[in-house]
């Protein structure tokens, strides 16, 4: 049973991962700039990565897409923290470095609406690092997103390090006729 549905963007499309992604995960999770990266991924992890997308899509509390272009996965567009009774999902994007933010922007702008429509949800969040996101935070103010919140030492970093975290939202108030109100 597929839980989780295509959504074409222009140029590419948001897919469920499979068993033949597990390289290609290896190869995002290889880049330590990625924001919440703190070790390499093995094809364990992976392979973990891909049999909870399905777990999690399945009981509609996540889901990960792979985000393709030309054939190649260059990123993952993933759902943490869904909550469907409050219409609400915090989102991760996790891409390759090179990977066209116009690209980044279009996927993104697709699986808002796609989940809006689909799941009628409401609320997207995202955190971010203040120093360290900048062209993630780019992306996300293409899309609608604005900060809503500054969580002051909120990530440790270090053993006595803390890092303040940025909170992005999106909030649609209504749909009508697959149209943002």
């Amino acid at each position: 049973m597929k839980f989780v549905a295509n959504v074409d963007f222009s140029g590419g499309q948001l897919r469920p991962l499979n068993n033949s992604d597990v390289d290609s995960i290896v190869k995002l999770y290889q880049h330590q700039t990625l924001a919440g990266q703190s070790v390499s991924a093995s094809r364990e992890h992976a392979e973990r990565m891909i049999s909870l997308s399905v777990q999690m899509a399945a009981t509609q509390r996540g889901l990960m897409w792979a985000i393709e272009c030309d054939g190649e996965i260059q990123g993952m567009l993933s759902l943490y923290d869904w909550q469907p009774s409050s219409l609400k999902t915090l989102m991760r994007l996790d891409v390759l470095p090179g990977f066209e933010p116009s690209l980044q922007v279009a996927a993104l702008s697709s699986a808002v609406d796609f989940l809006a429509n689909k799941y009628h949800l409401r609320n997207f969040s995202f955190q971010c690092l203040p120093n360290k996101d900048e062209l993630l935070i780019n992306v996300l103010e293409q899309v609608g997103f604005t900060q809503q919140a500054r969580l002051r030492d909120y990530r440790r970093i270090s053993q006595t390090e803390y890092s303040d975290i940025l909170l992005y939202n999106r909030i649609l108030e209504s749909v009508v006729a697959g149209e943002e109100k």
